[in-house]
C-alpha cells in the first residue's frame, strides 16, 4: 500500500468515524468538578468555615455509617456503578459513526452525507413513480435505506418499477458499504400532483 492510499485511508475513516472528544471532556470535567469540590471543603474546614455542602468529617462519618446500611441498597448501588463504569468502557471502546457513505471513483475517494443519498433515492423513486419529490421521504442507515412514497388517490403506482428505480439508483451511486433499499407505499393517498 503507497503513502497516497495510506493517507486516503486515514482522512477517510476520519470523516467516516466520529471522535470520542465529547465524552471525554464530559467525563474530565465532571472529574475536576467533583475534585475542586472536594478540595474546596478541605480548605473551607481547615479554616473553619462552614462546608458548601458535606465537610470532611461528614464525609468521613458517612463512609463510617454505610455498615449499618441494609445490604440490599449497597448491592444496588454497586450494580448501578457497574453498570455505569461497562457502559462507559464500551462507549470508549466503540468507534462512533457519522452518517456518511465513501463514493469511489477511480483513485480517489469523497464523502458524502447520508441525508444526501436519501434525497437522490427521493429524487430517482419520484420520478419512477411519476409523482413530485415531496410525496416521497427517504432515510439511510450503514447498510440500509427506506424510501416511503405517499401515491396520488385513484392513480395505480408500479411498485416494481419504483423497487427499481429504488435498487438502481443506489447500486449507481457506487456506495462503499453498500445499501440495500427497500420502497414502502402508503395504502392511503393524497388528492393532487
Amino acid at each position: 500500500m503507497s503513502t497516497d492510499e495510506r493517507l486516503q485511508n486515514r482522512v477517510l475513516r476520519r470523516e467516516l468515524h466520529s471522535p470520542k472528544s465529547g465524552l471525554a471532556i464530559l467525563l474530565a470535567l465532571l472529574a475536576i468538578v467533583a475534585l475542586a469540590w472536594l478540595g474546596a471543603e478541605g480548605v473551607l474546614a481547615a479554616l473553619g468555615r462552614p462546608a458548601l455542602l458535606l465537610s470532611p468529617a461528614a464525609m468521613a462519618a458517612g463512609i463510617r455509617g454505610l455498615a449499618s446500611v441494609q445490604p440490599a441498597v449497597l448491592v444496588t448501588a454497586g450494580v448501578v456503578l457497574a453498570v455505569l463504569g461497562v457502559l462507559l468502557i464500551i462507549l470508549s471502546l466503540t468507534a462512533g459513526r457519522r452518517g456518511r457513505h465513501v463514493i469511489a471513483a477511480k483513485g480517489t475517494a469523497a464523502v458524502v452525507d447520508d441525508q444526501v443519498v436519501a434525497s437522490a433515492l427521493v429524487r430517482a423513486v419520484s420520478q419512477a413513480a411519476g409523482i413530485s419529490p415531496d410525496r416521497a421521504v427517504a432515510s439511510v442507515g450503514r447498510r440500509s435505506g427506506v424510501v416511503r412514497i405517499t401515491p396520488i388517490s385513484g392513480v395505480p403506482l408500479d411498485r416494481d418499477a419504483v423497487q427499481r428505480a429504488a435498487n438502481d439508483a443506489a447500486a449507481g451511486f457506487g456506495l462503499e458499504p453498500t445499501i440495500r433499499v427497500s420502497t414502502k407505499v402508503d395504502k392511503k393517498g393524497r388528492v393532487g400532483g
